[in-house]
């Protein structure tokens, strides 16, 4: 059964009075502590700010603004866009112009005369955190959720018997897990965060002592960077231990069949092996071929005078990127006698160790594959705006031409790909004062702690061409997240195979498989350089 948590918030929904039917407020406002909630354990709640943003670019499935969460009574939707959702400063803001059905035009009458007011949304927590208050109290910050659906509402206890009719099961009291214990990492957490700190403090005033003459020891400065970099690393390894607690305790509708891995742990192992396929936006591919028009250029609105006629987006409509289903697999066998004697659970390790190929084959795909078989690579395609790089050594000059040829409208989500032989050749270039281009900024936000170029994360791969002969696409630079789609017919799935040769050889196989393809669909959001 699916599981949802339903929210109801007095919006103060309003109409326009301009014979649109269009409806619109506030779905609910972020990082606002909501009123006591729950019956044996209290908690308050408030919403991130961020998480609908996150939840609306994640979304699975179109979003429908319903009448009493009634399948059946559709107003608008975002798979038309007569329903628009954004999330500003205040929180998830709707604007939604309802289809002039019968029911459509009597619930926008309710609306426009005040009697309905109150919107209510339904989701699923993906992640959150807890803290204990006094008296029994708790407060729950969700930072992360899957928007399912928003409604007007009447009678909040009729919309919950409407959700039930609809096999859905209303979640009242969210589990608490052990503030407690939380707490007491979040302690440990803080003390570590200040040791680093201070270790920071150190190493950099030796460095500036050293700098001005005082004789401090190459020695001392290298034992310090390393008790540095050695508390750094146990606050990733803190970080990414409670990521995994916090997703296994949040995959509360998902099941493991058979020895079959569970598809949303796959899709998040996967993402964690490959950036580019994690970042790629993904749509269903069904059937055997997808025709999407690929844009060339991103027109603004402009000011209209009387009598005058509105310009149109030119999304060239005469070019598609066609996707067709691929299959992309990699299998492997083990003798029961060696799975029996190992003394570990080999199948997880067989599970991890193909996700792990699958998802570096998946990147190369989508950097550079040139095949038929593959996915249509960014470097081969030939249009992706190119600039020249030297054989040699590359120029400050040419990386900032290949940063130029990104649209500024997505700058703030590019990032930096290089193989690892032109990485080393970039982060040996300097200005004019002898300081890196290249910087290593440990106080960054990125929890990989990646280096950065201009202040833009670099990613490493070696997808990418080493950059040695001339014509190889050693770097690229953009926003994966607005110029790659990835059709997914079917997602990576990861099982074992018991067949009759398998059971006369003495062994078990287990066999990853994807179905699916990709491409460049918005050429304004992408750019690399090319070895002259």
């Amino acid at each position: 059964m699916k599981k949802m948590e339903l929210r109801i918030h007095g919006s103060g929904l309003r109409s326009n009075e301009d014979g649109t039917m269009t409806v619109s407020g506030y779905v609910n406002k972020t990082e606002q502590l909501s009123e006591i909630l729950g019956v044996t354990k209290r908690f308050k709640e408030k919403i991130s700010r961020g998480a609908f943003s996150q939840a609306i670019q994640n979304a699975k499935k179109d979003i429908h603004f319903l009448a009493e969460h009634n399948p059946k009574l559709i107003l608008a939707s975002t798979r038309n866009g007569s329903l628009q959702l954004r999330e500003d400063k205040q929180g998830l803001f709707m604007t939604a112009t309802i289809s002039p059905t019968t029911w459509g035009k009597d619930y926008y009458q309710l609306i426009s005369d005040g009697i309905l007011q109150n919107m209510s949304f339904g989701f699923r927590t993906v992640k959150d955190s807890w803290r204990s208050l006094d008296s029994g109290l708790y407060e729950r910050t969700i930072d992360q959720l899957e928007l399912f659906e928003v409604s007007v509402v009447r009678d909040p206890a009729y919309s919950q018997s409407t959700i039930a009719s609809r096999s859905i099961e209303i979640i009242k009291e969210p589990e608490i897990p052990e503030v407690e214990e939380k707490e007491e990492v979040r302690e440990a957490e803080r003390d570590l965060t200040v040791e680093i700190y201070k270790q920071k403090r150190l190493v950099e005033q030796l460095r500036d002592m050293r700098k001005v003459g005082v004789d401090v020891k190459e020695s001392l400065i290298k034992r310090e960077t390393q008790k540095l970099k050695e508390l750094q690393e146990e606050q990733r390894m803190i970080k990414v231990k409670k990521e995994i607690e916090e997703r296994n305790l949040n995959m509360t509708d998902n099941t493991s069949v058979q020895g079959k891995a569970v598809a949303p742990t796959i899709v998040d192992k996967l993402e964690s092996v490959s950036n580019a396929y994690a970042r790629a936006n993904k749509i269903p591919l069904q059937g055997e071929e997808l025709k999407i028009p690929y844009e060339t250029s991103l027109e603004d609105a402009t000011w209209i005078p009387e009598g005058g006629s509105v310009n149109e987006i030119n999304l060239n409509l005469g070019g598609f990127a066609v996707m067709s289903k691929k299959r992309l697999g990699l299998g492997m066998s083990l003798t029961n006698k060696l799975m029996q004697a190992s003394g570990v659970d080999l199948t997880q390790y067989v599970q991890d160790l193909l996700i792990e190929r699958i998802g570096r084959a998946l990147e190369k795909s989508i950097l550079s594959g040139s095949t038929m078989d593959e996915f249509k690579g960014i470097a081969p395609d030939t249009n992706v705006t190119s600039s020249t790089i030297t054989l040699a050594n590359p120029t400050s000059d040419q990386l900032r031409r290949i940063y130029l040829n990104v649209h500024e409208d997505v700058l703030g989500s590019s990032e930096w790909y290089m193989s690892r032989p032109f990485f080393e050749k970039v982060a040996a270039l300097k200005d004019s004062d002898g300081n890196y281009y290249v910087t290593d900024d440990s106080d960054n936000d990125d929890p990989l702690n990646r280096p950065k170029l201009w202040g833009y994360p670099i990613n490493i791969s070696s997808a990418l061409a080493d950059g040695t002969v001339s014509g190889q696409v050693p770097i690229l630079f953009g926003s994966i997240a607005d110029c790659y789609t990835i059709g997914i017919n079917k997602d990576l799935e990861i099982k074992p195979v018991n067949g009759a040769a398998q059971a006369l050889g003495g062994y078990t196989s287990f066999v990853g498989e994807f179905f699916g393809d990709g491409c460049v669909t918005n050429y304004q959001a992408i750019a690399k350089g090319v070895v002259a």
